[in-house]
């Protein structure tokens, strides 16, 4: 799991603070580190779908770039799913972080710093190397989905970022926060546990706390808002089209929000026990309700793995081809309008609004209504069956 109490167990251990031995003994024990390594390979699993196994029928699962500014810049239509991608590449490299570290507590014991007044410098470079590991790819898997959501918006609106543009933001942010955090708790002799007042501990130990939970919690506020807002400027924009909504438009929209509400649900599953656990350990820290902790710890070594998991889950295509079944017996008419019309499917460009045509065919039809112009240039288009 990634959380800043980790990174303090990997200090040397002099002080013998009553609570933090007994904490650092049950995440050292084989049942945790089994939790950890069976979590932990269901999200590689997840990660590895989404990079190499999951299929992009038609032109959009290449790589589609184009001249711009003397330039080559990803296309807008294949931008969703790169940062997709590179979410799953995070999330990979977390997941084999926490198995790789949860394997080697499981058969090299000891590998914690021990409770010693003698020097332990290789625990204590293997133990805050991994956890920085884990910590850094974690956050990147934050502020990835974070400019998933930015990247709907903006292309709801007509504008979006290029590819490196995110690349630079994200990799940067998450190496600058995850350097300040562990420089100023280990430097210069990772003696965080040698705290004699409140006022030292804040200043040792509380600035990883801040900047590991910062961008968690910024990604749980930002997010939501920014679904909302795409949800409504979906909404303005078929009503401005079609001037009603018939039930085809609302049963985009009801799968529209429902898949992002999703997005952001598993989200809050995999990271609200981090913030719990935060919260209980500098308010009661001095009594703590120890079989609280340790449940949370279980949840967060079962949920932060599998964030690659449930993303697998709910960043893919979704079909509805039962509308057009239902209907076919009743309004063969409005069937054969259909198969005349362009099929159009969409990908994670912008999700559910942009789509790329596909030549239709008698045996997979896809139900789709006419184009919505999203900018004042008629370039996107709404399909009413295929979500993304």
């Amino acid at each position: 799991m990634a959380d800043p109490t980790i990174q303090t167990f990997c200090c040397h251990n002099r002080i013998r603070s009553p609570p933090a031995i007994k904490l650092m003994s049950e995440f050292d024990t084989d049942g945790y580190i089994v939790v950890c390594l069976v979590s932990s390979i269901f999200g590689i699993a997840g990660a590895v779908y989404q990079i190499w196994i999951r299929h992009e029928d038609g032109p959009s699962h290449h790589a589609v770039r184009r001249r711009r500014g003397g330039e080559l810049t990803l296309s807008s239509q294949n931008l969703g799913r790169q940062i997709i991608v590179w979410l799953a590449v995070a999330d990979l490299c977390a997941s084999l972080g926490v198995f790789l570290r949860s394997a080697l507590w499981k058969y090299i014991k000891d590998v914690l710093p021990p409770d010693s007044d003698v020097d332990d410098t290789t625990n204590v470079i293997f133990c805050a190397v991994s956890s920085a590991w884990i910590q850094y790819f974690y956050m990147c898997t934050w502020l990835w989905t974070l400019c998933y959501a930015i990247n709907v918006r903006r292309q709801l609106s007509g504008a979006r970022y290029a590819l490196r543009t995110y690349h630079y933001y994200v990799w940067n942010i998450s190496a600058l926060l995850t350097g300040i955090g562990l420089t100023v708790l280990y430097v210069p002799d990772a003696d965080c546990h040698n705290v004699h007042d409140m006022t030292t501990a804040y200043m040792r130990i509380l600035p990883n706390y801040v900047m590991t939970y910062g961008p968690m919690i910024a990604v749980m506020v930002a997010n939501p808002i920014l679904y909302y807002q795409a949800s409504r400027e979906v909404d303005r924009q078929l009503l401005a089209r079609f001037s009603q909504m018939s039930n085809t438009e609302r049963d985009l929209m009801t799968k529209f929000k429902l898949k992002f509400s999703l997005i952001n649900l598993v989200f809050y599953i995999c990271w609200l026990p981090n913030l719990v656990n935060g919260i209980v350990l500098w308010t009661m820290w001095y009594s703590l309700p120890f079989p609280m902790v340790i449940t949370v710890w279980y949840i967060m070594a079962i949920t932060n793995p599998l964030q690659a998991f449930f993303n697998s889950l709910v960043y893919q295509r979704w079909n509805c081809r039962w509308r057009l079944r239902r209907q076919a017996s009743t309004d063969s008419s409005a069937e054969l309008r259909r198969r005349n019309r362009t099929s159009m499917v969409c990908n994670e460009g912008t999700p559910l609004l942009q789509a790329k045509t596909e030549s239709p065919s008698a045996s997979n039809l896809h139900l789709n209504q006419p184009s919505v112009d999203l900018n004042p240039k008629p370039t996107r288009s709404i399909n009413a069956c295929t979500l993304v």
